[in-house]
């Protein structure tokens, strides 16, 4: 009775994806959710490649995939991956269109979900990037978060993880693990941030110090009680930034990013490789020939003006700091755009704004940057943040519709445009951008 429904699977999930490229619906994950309907043990039935590798966490999962698939490809291996649909229904999308003999699979998996999805798929590693306060209708309790992971790795999971992070380190008690990050302090590292989810000590409950702070909770930290800090890290990377190396346990590889969140990525991604046996100079290739993927970073020249189309995650006050901060440190003078809505608010999001609060919107101070223009359904909310936040009003354009944004545009001695947008809007951010380029250009 299992195999006629996982049969049955197979085919109307296959055939459901036939008939979403017949009726041009880009809908990826749809063939999963066919395919997991008729045969709820579909992921546990359906043949896999010999190597899985996992990553989760609560930011920089997709960047890391994508880095690792194409790192992989290019060293000879059949490489399949979810794309950024996390969830089971994603995950068995990719399993149903995978081509024959792949050499291996690439998941990205939602924390909060990860137990349930590896009770049917079992890696082989699970790279763990960070642990964060996310999204409040989702991922806003990292305790709990942390506890759906530990309670779902499979015991023969070996586990990289990062050892600046310490709630991300509490996965590693007890299990196989490897640990990467940056022992030494980082010139670009911050403390002023607007929260820490991580003060008192997990272990003894006094109130933590930290050594050195490269954002957030993520650095070296040591409690003066109990003696509680970071463990030894196999992977330790140490960055030349005026010659733009990352230089991991001493082999040097070219630093493709400044900001610091992506090079914590490279550094994840390189440790992996390392683990997984590739040699130095393989590494070194295939890292130098890597990129971001578009929708999460790409940026276009026009004469002198730069436009920089740049996440920043929504419902996510870590990440999007983040991005404000590495526009804070870029030089030159600037124009940001900040188009922060989630375009599903009609329908299933929370719709609510309290992470604005927790925002760095005071990063956007800085005299660098000349204008700040924001439009969309939470303008007006994004407003009252930004000059709670000291932004001077002078600066801020506001409009009620995003794709005015570019109209508002002051081009004169402006050296940069960035242009940040949400997790589900990078569709509307590539419109905006083809409007700034007319504006530009008349």
């Amino acid at each position: 009775m299992k195999k006629s429904k996982y049969f049955l699977a197979v085919f109307f999930g296959k055939l459901s994806a036939i008939g979403l490229k017949i009726l041009k619906r880009n809908i990826p994950y749809y063939p999963g959710y066919v395919a997991l309907k008729i045969c709820p043990d579909f992921l546990k039935m359906v043949k896999k490649p010999k190597l899985i590798i996992a990553v989760t966490g609560t930011n920089g999962k997709s960047t890391i995939c994508s880095l690792l698939k194409d790192s992989l490809e290019n060293l000879g291996l059949k490489v399949i991956n979810n794309n950024g649909f996390n969830i089971d229904t994603g995950i068995a999308a990719m399993f149903l269109n995978q081509k024959k003999n792949s050499d291996v699979a690439i998941l990205e998996v939602d924390e909060k979900t990860s137990g349930e999805i590896f009770e049917s798929v079992i890696p082989n590693y699970l790279l763990c990037t960070n642990l964060f306060r996310d999204s409040m209708k989702t991922n806003s309790s990292i305790d709990y978060v942390l506890s759906q992971i530990q309670k779902g790795v499979p015991k023969t999971t070996k586990l990289l993880l990062n050892a600046d992070d310490l709630f991300t380190v509490e996965l590693g008690l007890g299990r196989e693990n490897v640990y990467f990050g940056m022992e030494k302090k980082y010139g670009k590292g911050d403390s002023n941030h607007h929260f820490c989810d991580l003060i008192y000590c997990p272990k003894c409950g006094e109130e933590l110090q930290f050594l050195d702070r490269k954002y957030y909770h993520i650095g070296n930290v040591k409690c003066p009680k109990c003696g509680l800090t970071n463990p030894k890290r196999d992977y330790n990377a140490t960055i030349d930034e005026q010659k733009k190396i990352l230089k991991i346990n001493d082999y040097e590889f070219p630093l493709k990013v400044t900001s610091i969140f992506n090079i914590y990525n490279y550094i994840a991604v390189i440790s992996l490789l390392l683990e997984l046996g590739y040699k130095v100079p393989e590494i070194q290739k295939v890292v130098k020939n890597s990129k971001i993927t578009d929708s999460r970073f790409h940026e276009t020249k026009l004469n002198n003006l730069t436009i920089i189309n740049h996440m920043a995650k929504g419902q996510n006050p870590v990440a999007c700091s983040s991005v404000l901060k590495y526009v804070k440190d870029e030089p030159g003078s600037k124009c940001v755009l900040l188009m922060l809505d989630d375009v599903t608010d009609n329908r299933y999001s929370s719709e609510t704004v309290a992470w604005y609060y927790d925002t760095d919107f005071d990063c956007l101070n800085d005299t660098s940057i000349k204008e700040v223009i924001i439009g969309g359904k939470r303008s007006k909310d994004l407003y009252v943040a930004l000059l709670l936040a000291n932004v001077s009003k002078d600066k801020i354009v506001r409009v009620d519709n995003e794709f005015d944004m570019p109209l508002k545009i002051n081009f004169q001695n402006i050296d940069k445009i960035f242009l940040l947008h949400d997790i589900t809007s990078y569709e509307q951010s590539m419109k905006i951008e083809e409007e700034i380029k007319r504006e530009f250009s008349k």
